[in-house]
């Protein structure tokens, strides 16, 4: 079995093959830390997969690639993605509210599920971001990130439950008046990672 991180050939210890794809992964991720990059995808004999579970789940394979990047090239791509996300999330959401007072409850409830999903990709895109560049919850100024999540699940919650019991005015209220400024927030949280990139925080 050949084992590649970009094109060059990586030589693991057999134990660490043995203990199967998920031990291949880590040992290889720490090869692309030390190199300042993160695996952003796994091709096994020329054929990408979706990410490290698919993987982990993989039997057979004689080539494996593990493509990485530079973490300086990966954060500043991701934080413009989601700054551009973010502006088109804050229009669709005052969609959904709009569409609820105007009874149009079906449509209402599709687009707002494709919302939560985009709001968890954010999420998780800029825990990332953070990660890489070691910032923590409370290194933000424009609050505590952790204590922003709290309010945001709570909103979350409230809302999701205004669902189940077919309170659809009530949602329209709950997304403009605390989901749409909670994003307004995150936006300045995002803003605040941008800055990092370029001018570390103090």
């Amino acid at each position: 079995m050949r084992i590649r991180l970009d094109e060059n050939d990586i030589s693991l210890d057999e134990a660490v093959i043995d203990e199967g794809r998920e031990a291949i992964y880590n040992a290889v991720k720490r090869v692309a830390l030390g190199k300042n990059g993160v695996i952003i995808d796994i091709l096994v004999d020329g054929e990408s997969l979706n990410d490290e579970e698919a993987f982990f789940s993989l039997s057979g394979g004689i080539d494996i690639q593990f493509v990485s990047q530079p973490i300086k090239d990966l954060v500043p791509e991701s934080i413009a993605e989601g700054e551009q996300y973010i502006s088109r999330l804050e229009k669709g959401l005052e969609g959904v509210a709009t569409m609820l007072e105007e009874g149009r409850d079906q449509e209402a409830l599709s687009q707002f599920a494709k919302c939560l999903e985009g709001i968890d990709w954010l999420i998780s895109v800029f825990g990332k971001s953070c990660l890489l560049l070691a910032l923590r919850a409370e290194d933000f100024k424009s609050g505590n990130y952790d204590v922003f999540i709290a309010s945001f699940n709570r909103t979350q919650s409230e809302i999701l439950s205004s669902m189940q019991e077919g309170k659809n005015l009530r949602v329209a209220f709950l997304v403009r008046d605390g989901l749409l400024p909670l994003i307004a927030k995150f936006s300045a949280f995002w803003a605040e990672v941008k800055e990092q990139i370029e001018t570390p925080l103090q």
